[in-house]
């Protein structure tokens, strides 16, 4: 038998169910390689990048839907910045918060025989001043001093205090000396422009 006179037909019945099978198969492993699998490959991606646009999309609605609390947030922390300012000034304050001091002392009867401004202590955020002061006065007058300084709206610190009592005064309103440092901080906007930044 030439193989010109070869015949599917001419196979029997299981052969021919074979070859088809085959053949189909083949056809089939032919249109997978050379066009679903791109096409599977390419949905496969275009899935990812949608999963990913997604996420995207909820982060930014979760950020968007939190703005307005953020907003409000940076509001009442800014509030809270200046109302810390009031506390603690800024350099060019300081000669006010000085001679609040000194209004303090002269109030209370207290004469200021001695003023020295120390040199400042930088720190992070702001310079400790210590001034060293000695005053001229009485018990009370010194009580009520420290007790003004303490209900200052600025944070001034005292310490170091010494006090010797005047003999043989005769003056009620000059039994004592008293020398201390009082403290008072700086804000140092320098440092909190460049953490800003």
């Amino acid at each position: 038998m030439a193989l010109s006179d070869f015949r599917i037909q001419n196979l029997p019945k299981k052969t021919q169910i074979m070859v088809f099978g085959l053949l189909v198969l083949a056809l089939a492993v032919l249109f997978y390689v050379f066009y679903l699998k791109s096409s599977i490959e390419s949905r496969n991606a275009l899935q990812g990048e949608v999963h990913q646009l997604e996420a995207s999309v909820a982060q930014t609605q979760a950020i968007e839907s939190k703005l307005q609390s953020f907003k409000k947030e940076v509001a009442e922390i800014e509030q809270r910045l200046q109302a810390l300012r009031s506390i603690l000034p800024a350099q060019k304050e300081t000669p006010q918060v000085l001679r609040s001091v000194q209004e303090m002392a002269a109030s209370n009867n207290l004469k200021i025989l001695k003023f020295t401004p120390q040199p400042v202590v930088p720190k992070d955020f702001y310079v400790d001043w210590p001034i060293e002061i000695q005053v001229e006065g009485n018990y009370n007058g010194l009580g009520l001093f420290f007790e003004k300084i303490s209900q200052s709206t600025r944070l001034i610190d005292v310490n170091k205090i010494t006090v010797k009592g005047v003999e043989n005064s005769v003056d009620p309103s000059k039994t004592l000396t008293a020398i201390c440092t009082a403290t008072t901080f700086v804000f140092r906007e320098d440092q909190a422009a460049n953490t800003a930044k």
